[in-house]
């Protein structure tokens, strides 16, 4: 018997694997979005009726098999795999937390089918079940992993966003829900989906649900309901299809700005480039006199470069602010440039906005900067652990402007408000939404992501773009470094794209808009819903798992 135990549970080990290397094909750079459905129901099936300790334990394996390949382009930028694993595993703390988090959940007599406790005395009647099992199985699990996603997503230090479901499902046909319900809300009906196709399944062929642990209760486990999977099949195509009517207002309300991107590549040694001073800048300079060249000195708005395009702050190497200011002059229009001031014992991410005729002028200040990226959090107590930490020698800050930089539009005399948001600032909806807010008419990302060479994370941040397109109603232009620079339609819908590595520019109208979607509308609530409303969960679970060890004998 402790053979066979043993054999069980190694079979339930890999198959958690199995199912977060599932989910992961459904990010860039693999994009099947179909299978991120697949494998959080695998998961959702895996665990459901575990105990405590399996469920734990399969959630952060199943997390390990997620997140260790999506995460990996952190190692690619360190060149080692110190960082790659600590984030790994830290991360995968929080899916061991949805793990046994649905293991306690899904005991519940409303989810089991089995009789409340209490029901079958003399003189009591039976509890009313207000939903079926099945439907309460599917609604309990997707609020958990909405809810335990959202946690993971803004904290601690500001939390890590990358691998929301949501950023999985840039092609899918829910996609429009976004503009109602932010990122959460697409990644609540991506699991809702999921959750209907793993009961299905489970109706359909029970016999899955005993490739996981030995289940708690038995409940409807086991008996084969051919109009429960038709009920949860259909309502998965239903969720799946209707948000595609959605309607997604898109069209220019202000007018349109014709914008130049501008990505004037950098050398793969790229931290040689950018010890090579003025290389980079160079080489956004050549790219952007040859966009005059091709369309024509004042034609353009506006043009912007990427992040990190000043390897010296223009603001105080003369050398640079050369370069800069020919580049404008040559295309008759402001440029937006991306650099990195050194300000004492800190240095900050900007970007800057520089005038042909005035030389530099307002900027936006990086309000997020990535913790163990761009900074170091308790440095002294870190360097116990790694002396790599050292290699971020001095801090980034976060800074404190508004998250609307407004530009001058060069053709048109008058001032457009764009919402900012630099590299990774991407993936948070709040920090984007804040510039949406201030009044920015469009959206502009620009990044850096020549560190990571040809590792998955530019095109991740390229979907996490389409999705906050969606999001926010608004245009987005993306510019890198070295790619993936995007002009992003507000239904996310990717109109012009550069390729890796080459030096490449791109020209624009870019739609401005002035109307909020729900989903800004509705600002934090629905992240403190579904936070608030998981926590209910995981305490129901943990009571009604404390009342069943209290009446065995």
């Amino acid at each position: 018997m402790r053979a066979l135990r043993i054999a069980g549970a190694c079979r339930s080990a890999l198959l958690a694997v199995i199912w977060g290397l599932v989910t992961y094909a459904a990010f860039p750079p693999m994009g099947l979005w179909w299978a991120g459905l697949i494998g959080v129901g695998g998961l959702m099936l895996l665990t459901r009726g575990a105990g405590l300790r399996a469920g734990l334990g399969l959630g952060a394996l199943y997390g390990a098999g997620l997140l260790a390949p999506l995460l990996h382009f952190t190692a690619v930028a360190m060149g080692n795999p110190i960082g790659w694993a600590a984030l790994t595993v830290f991360q995968s703390l929080y899916l061991a937390l949805l793990g046994g988090a649905w293991a306690l959940v899904s005991r519940l007599p409303a989810l089991t089918g089995a009789p409340a406790p209490g029901a079958r005395r003399p003189g009591r009647r039976a509890a009313r079940r207000w939903l079926p099992p099945a439907a309460a199985r599917i609604g309990a699990f997707a609020i958990l992993w909405a809810g335990i996603e959202e946690l993971r997503s803004s904290w601690p230090l500001g939390g890590f966003p990358f691998g929301r479901l949501a950023f999985a499902m840039a092609d899918a046909p829910m996609l429009p829900v976004a503009a109602y319900g932010g990122s959460l809300a697409l990644s609540l009906v991506a699991a809702l989906i999921a959750a209907c196709l793993a009961e299905a399944v489970a109706a359909l062929l029970p016999a899955v649900l005993r490739l996981g642990p030995r289940p708690a209760r038995a409940g409807t486990i086991g008996t084969r309901r051919p109009s429960v999977a038709a009920l949860a099949a259909g309502a998965a195509a239903a969720l799946m299809m209707a948000p595609a009517a959605l309607p997604l207002a898109t069209g220019a309300q202000e007018g349109t700005i014709r914008v130049g991107a501008v990505q004037g590549n950098v050398a793969k040694d790229f931290e040689d480039a950018f010890n090579r001073a003025l290389e980079v800048t160079g080489n956004h300079a050549t790219a952007t006199e040859q966009l005059a060249a091709d369309v024509g000195p004042g034609t353009l708005d506006m043009v912007i470069w990427p992040e990190n395009a000043a390897d010296l702050d223009p603001r105080s190497h003369a050398s640079t602010a050369a370069l800069l200011d020919r580049s404008a002059r040559a295309v008759g229009a402001p440029v937006l440039v991306g650099a990195v001031p050194v300000e004492g014992r800190v240095r900050y991410n900007d970007m800057l906005l520089w005038s042909p005729q005035e030389g530099p002028g307002a900027y936006y200040r990086k309000h997020r900067p990535v913790p163990f990226a761009e900074y170091i959090p308790a440095r002294s107590l870190v360097r116990r652990l790694t002396s790599q930490v050292d290699r971020i020698s001095v801090d980034m800050a976060a800074g404190t402007g508004p998250s609307a930089l407004t530009v001058p539009a060069a053709t048109q005399g008058r001032q457009v408000p764009l919402a900012m948001g630099i590299c990774f600032e991407v993936a948070y909806d709040d920090s984007l939404r804040e510039g949406v807010l201030q009044g920015g008419r469009a959206i502009v990302i620009p990044t850096n992501n020549a560190s990571f060479l040809d590792s998955g994370e530019a095109a991740q941040q390229l979907a996490q773009g389409r999705v906050q397109a969606v999001v926010h109603g608004r245009s987005l232009v993306q510019v890198s470094t070295v790619g993936y620079t995007a002009i992003i339609a507000p239904d996310g819908s990717v109109e012009q794209v550069t390729q890796p590595y080459t030096q490449a520019s791109l020209v624009a109208d870019v739609a401005l808009r002035t109307s909020l979607t729900p989903a800004d509308r509705l600002g934090a609530w629905p992240g403190a819903a579904a936070e608030s409303l998981a926590a209910i969960l995981a305490l129901a679970g943990i009571v009604n798992a404390v009342r069943t060890a209290r009446r065995r004998p």
